[in-house]
């Protein structure tokens, strides 16, 4: 059919106006600005999540199958909910900026790299999906159009979302598309039941399809309990594996904020699919011979008014839209920053890093025009299942290894387990089908638990820090030195590296966290001491918009960097995490003072009145102490430290001189012995 001028200028209306809202409130945003509220992180979620095959592949899936179709909403919803209550906080304390990179920390680069390799893979797959969805609409818009310049127009809009929408547009839009799609999906649920003459008459006109396969339609289970709960388990391992809804986590100004717009997609998403299954039906019962795919577009072309239905026309393109490059977001991200940035150093720059990873996003939007265009089929769904499905395996059990046993499973397991998911998966999904028709999922989730199982057995063999050098009864640990701000304790520290003659590290931490991380030694020195409220980024055009790490990002570097320090020989480390990374090995030692000379301290320094002071300090305190225990719980409880020294009025020299009697009592007997 062809559509009328009023159905034309709804379509038109609500994609140049949702695509306008894009590129306004993308580019507007500066990137210094770097934290997203709730709101935003909802946006972001459900931008992403709720796209064709929530819409337009539901409503296919119901046509064939009846209830069962609601598992991609219900199970998104399920999955936001255990996002927020169990993923939010140890994501965002990672110090990672992608899921793969907390596999490679834990698990080493070849870990990383084939993790990366694999999920890219799954991620792919669903923007198929999404493209596919994208071809639906377009033919009812452009029947005579034929297929590839129809996945061609929708790559195209994709690419142009990605570039000019950023991910706060891409937030803001999904609120707006969110709220759209909502009003057009529930809209379309009533009318059928107006249609239907209520619920009764619907489940009459159910009943009434012609259903030689008896079809279960009123089932959650009608593809057999195997087949559809693997498509839930698909869902919730998906989303917990996929780096875009990682970004809407990261990208949130707090681990409030991120929580609670997890948890608002959690609720909202579900309902969406309702609306499609009842069209589905609907459409099987009263159309039973037209393609399954246009059941949602044919619907609202033929039964609602036309301004309305252009305007879900457009919506559901946008949909389509938003999520296709929320996933090739997430794909250019992972390749160019956990797996071009091992092998070129361009790929992190600034300019160069974004000219790629534009390139890296139009090069996987025409492969995935070419292999949509082939023969794989066109089920959306089945197409967002296996996507879901083949990240959750690759990336799922290994996180939770690298999350909540770190240290303790063999690397190689992991490697393994990364590896042994997918593959597993794949051949139970095309060589070896399981009995009683169960989601290969299973199978490779069970494989992948296997693997980390016998890993944890087997345990990670780390080679720990020497901290005493030469055996010797002179021999001299690395110290490292917990301070109170004002404290005096970089001049002990020195006072200290004077009289063992080893090197002390302060500040020089930085600078080799910097040589190691690569994140701008200025970066460090700016933030020493307290937390980045705005983790980073992700707004803006240019990828320099990442330009602030997470506070975990931070501690990693020191954590690095003093364990560098610390491997080269005896010396000294003055905070910066540096009794954390010792990992019981050295000896700590916590140096505190009272207030008031604290206080007296910082107004000398900083040139302040005696109340000014007290105010800066009780402000900086709680600041330093929220930032060091992001990393180390026992952070200044005495209990956790050999020494713990109260510095009120004492020379830094002449307490050098009583701890180092403390520390090493053979070498001052021995000093003594050759003086006399």
């Amino acid at each position: 059919m062809v559509l009328s001028p009023a159905q034309l200028t709804g379509l038109l209306a609500a994609v140049l106006g949702i695509a306008l809202l894009a590129v306004f409130t993308g580019t507007r945003r500066k990137s210094a600005s770097a934290s997203n509220g709730t709101a935003i992180v909802a946006g972001i979620i459900m931008g992403t999540l709720v796209g064709g095959s929530a819409t337009v592949g539901t409503a296919q899936l119901a046509y064939h199958y009846g209830m069962s179709a609601w598992w991609f909403t219900l199970g998104g919803g399920l999955a936001c909910l255990v996002l927020a209550l169990g993923f939010v906080g140890p994501w965002r304390r990672s110090g990672s900026q992608t899921l793969i990179g907390i596999l490679a920390k834990e698990f080493g680069p070849g870990a990383g790299l084939a993790a990366s390799l694999l999920s890219s893979v799954g991620t792919f797959i669903n923007v198929i999906s999404q493209l596919i969805a994208g071809t639906a609409v377009i033919a009812v818009a452009a029947p005579s159009l034929g297929l590839v310049p129809a996945l061609l127009i929708t790559a195209a809009f994709m690419a142009l979302y990605v570039v000019f929408g950023g991910t706060h547009g891409a937030g803001v839009v999904g609120i707006l598309k969110l709220g759209l799609l909502y009003l057009s999906m529930i809209g379309c649920g009533v009318m059928v039941l107006v249609l239907s003459g209520g619920v009764s008459g619907f489940l009459q006109t159910v009943n009434g399809i012609d259903n030689p396969d008896a079809i279960r339609f009123g089932s959650l289970f009608a593809r057999g309990i195997g087949k559809d709960g693997g498509a839930a388990l698909s869902l919730i391992l998906g989303v917990l594996t996929t780096q875009t809804y990682a970004q809407a986590v990261l990208s949130a100004k707090s681990d409030g904020a991120a929580r609670r717009g997890t948890l608002i997609s959690a609720v909202l998403i579900p309902p969406i699919g309702a609306g499609g299954i009842l069209v589905g039906l609907f459409m099987r019962a009263h159309h039973p011979g037209i393609a399954a795919k246009t059941a949602l577009t044919a619907f609202a072309t033929g039964y609602l008014p036309p301004v309305l239905s252009g305007i879900l026309l457009g919506t559901l393109f946008i949909a389509v839209v938003g999520t296709g490059a929320g996933l090739v977001m997430g794909i250019s991200t992972i390749i160019r920053r956990d797996i071009l940035a091992r092998f070129f150093d361009k790929a992190a720059e600034d300019k160069a890093g974004s000219l790629m990873g534009k390139g890296i996003i139009i090069l996987t939007l025409l492969l995935g025009v070419a292999l949509s265009s082939g023969s794989l089929g066109d089920t959306i769904l089945n197409f967002a299942f296996m996507s879901m499905g083949l990240r959750g395996a690759v990336v799922f059990v290994p996180m939770l290894c690298a999350l909540w046993a770190p240290g303790k499973v063999n690397r190689k397991c992991a490697m393994g387990a990364i590896v042994a998911g997918p593959v597993v998966v794949l051949l139970c999904g095309t060589l070896f089908k399981l009995p009683g028709g169960i989601d290969p999922l299973f199978a490779g989730v069970t494989a992948a638990l296997i693997f980390c199982a016998a890993g944890r057995i087997l345990g990670n063999r780390v080679e720990h820090i020497r901290v005493l050098h030469g055996g010797s009864e002179t021999a001299v640990p690395v110290i490292a030195l917990d301070t109170e701000l004002y404290s005096g304790g970089e001049a002990l520290g020195a006072a200290l590296s004077s009289r063992l003659g080893i090197p002390c590290y302060g500040e020089e931490i930085l600078t080799k966290a910097a040589e190691l991380s690569g994140i701008p030694e200025s970066i460090l020195r700016r933030y020493d001491g307290r937390s980045i409220v705005a983790a980073y980024d992700l707004t803006a055009d240019d990828p320099a918009a990442l330009h602030l790490p997470t506070t975990g990002s931070l501690i990693s570097a020191q954590l690095a960097a003093c364990k560098a320090l610390a491997e080269n020989g005896p010396c000294i480390l003055v905070d910066r995490f540096a009794s954390q990374a010792l990992s019981g090995e050295g000896v700590h030692v916590y140096i505190g003072a009272d207030f008031e000379q604290r206080a007296a301290e910082l107004a000398r320094q900083k040139n302040l009145g005696p109340a000014a002071a007290r105010r800066q300090l009780k402000r900086q305190d709680r600041a330093r102490s929220r930032y060091y225990r992001n990393g180390n719980r026992n952070w200044g409880y005495a209990k956790a430290y050999a020494v713990s020294v109260n510095a009120t009025g004492a020379d830094p020299e002449e307490l050098a001189v009583s701890l180092t009697a403390f520390l090493m009592p053979d070498a001052q007997k021995a000093q003594r012995k050759t003086a006399g």
